[in-house]
């Protein structure tokens, strides 16, 4: 069974944001960076205030979210 990041993000305004990204192999680095880039993401779609939450590896994948996958030739994530 595949293995999830995932990570809540809350910002001003309603909702929230669940994220997560597929988990091929144990590497701190990816898992780190899937913080850092999905801030990013959130930032140019707007967010204000973006607080990430708890991050969370080893998990299945969530029923509702967004999904981001690793880029190899960027070497980050990005939204699918």
């Amino acid at each position: 069974m595949a293995q999830y990041n995932v990570q809540n993000f809350t910002y001003d305004g309603p909702g929230d944001s669940l994220c997560y990204g597929l988990q091929d192999d144990h590497n701190h680095e990816k898992a780190v960076k899937f913080t850092t880039d999905v801030t990013i993401y959130l930032e140019d779609q707007g967010c204000k205030n973006i607080i990430a939450g708890p991050f969370r590896s080893h998990q299945p994948r969530p029923a509702e979210g967004k999904e981001f996958k690793w880029n190899e030739k960027t070497k980050t994530w990005v939204r699918v």
